[in-house]
């Protein structure tokens, strides 16, 4: 509602700030005294549990999700990413109405270029936009970009640390299994590296916000159009994510 309490249809029901500091509240903390990481990790399944097992933070808050802090650095965090655009951007909410002011999606995604192989790393500039959240915020793009300067912040990051990678612009799609050969083609045309489920919802969130996020992809599977070859289980895979998850917990301890 508006200064005159009179109805505005235009009018956001929901005030993300408030229903995170009430299930703080619930859990026993005050989000006025408690210090929130500036830098929170979203990461995918085997990173988190990558991560987990190098025992280099500790659980904090029930924020997003369980939010994790680093042993020797308490303004940077990590927790399980949520899966597809609506829950990554929900997710993003919560964290930023916490007080995070940068986020880093680390995941998976399927490669579409034909030279791209199981464990090549990708880090986006942006991803081309095949969801209903970034409508729905105002954000009808084709493309929603990361930030710039997060993402050239990684890119110096991994070539410090000697990690081959692609750089360029992805594709998110809120359908992960109706994919056409149609799009595939369309997207590998127009230079899209990969395709995932969270880049755009997270973007979205964050320049909506103004918070800054970026993405790091390991491709997990390959497109082709006489076979679709699958990566897990294999070594360049689990290379690449203990490559990552290093890299993370040599650097951002430290920060």
């Amino acid at each position: 509602m508006n200064k005159n309490n009179t109805i505005n249809k235009n009018d956001v029901l929901t005030d993300p700030a408030q229903i995170v500091r009430l299930e703080l509240e619930n859990a026993g903390y005050d989000m006025d005294t408690i210090h929130i990481p500036k830098r929170v990790f979203l990461l995918a399944d085997s990173f988190y549990d990558t991560m987990l097992s190098r025992n280099c933070g500790e659980y904090r808050y029930p924020l997003g999700g369980e939010l994790y802090v680093f042993y020797e650095n308490e303004e940077v965090g990590f927790i399980k990413g949520h899966m597809c655009s609506p829950a990554i951007a929900t997710q993003a909410e919560d964290l930023i109405a916490g007080g995070v002011e940068e986020l880093i999606h680390i995941g998976f995604a399927g490669g579409l270029q034909t030279d791209l192989k199981p464990g090549d790393i990708v880090l986006t500039d942006g991803a081309y936009n095949d969801t209903a959240v970034a409508r729905l915020y105002g954000f009808d793009e084709e493309i929603i970009d990361a930030t710039k300067a997060l993402t050239d912040g990684l890119d110096r990051l991994l070539t410090q640390n000697a990690i081959s990678f692609r750089r360029g612009k992805h594709w998110t799609t809120d359908a992960g299994y109706h994919e056409t050969w149609g799009q595939i083609i369309d997207y590998r045309e127009k230079g899209a590296l990969c395709v995932e489920m969270e880049g755009v919802g997270l973007f979205t969130i964050a320049n909506y916000r103004k918070c800054a996020a970026s993405a790091i992809y390991v491709i997990s599977d390959v497109f082709d159009e006489n076979r679709w070859e699958l990566g897990w289980g294999e070594s360049n895979l689990g290379a690449s994510i203990d490559k990552i998850t290093d890299v993370i917990i040599s650097h951002f301890m430290e920060v």
